[in-house]
């Protein structure tokens, strides 16, 4: 009896907690958070918003930036 009283003090306690968390998210940005997996891979990002009709806010991935002088390679 006491475990099934300690088992559901915790899951009150995390329903609690994850809506204490989220009380002040509103849906744009849960909807935002729920696609940033898909951010860091432009191919994969365009396909999410192909199939879902959301907007990823994809990383801009640009071009390397050139060494500055004397950090080159290290030949060991």
């Amino acid at each position: 009896m006491f475990e099934l009283a300690l088992n559901s003090a915790a899951v009150i306690s995390l329903y609690l907690a994850v809506g204490w968390c989220l009380k002040h998210k509103t849906a744009n940005d849960i909807d935002e958070a729920s696609l940033m997996p898909f951010a860091d891979d432009p191919e994969v990002a365009r396909r999410v918003e192909l199939a879902t009709g959301k907007t990823v806010n994809a990383v801009q991935t640009a071009e390397p930036e050139p060494p500055k002088p004397g950090w080159g390679k290290l030949e060991l």
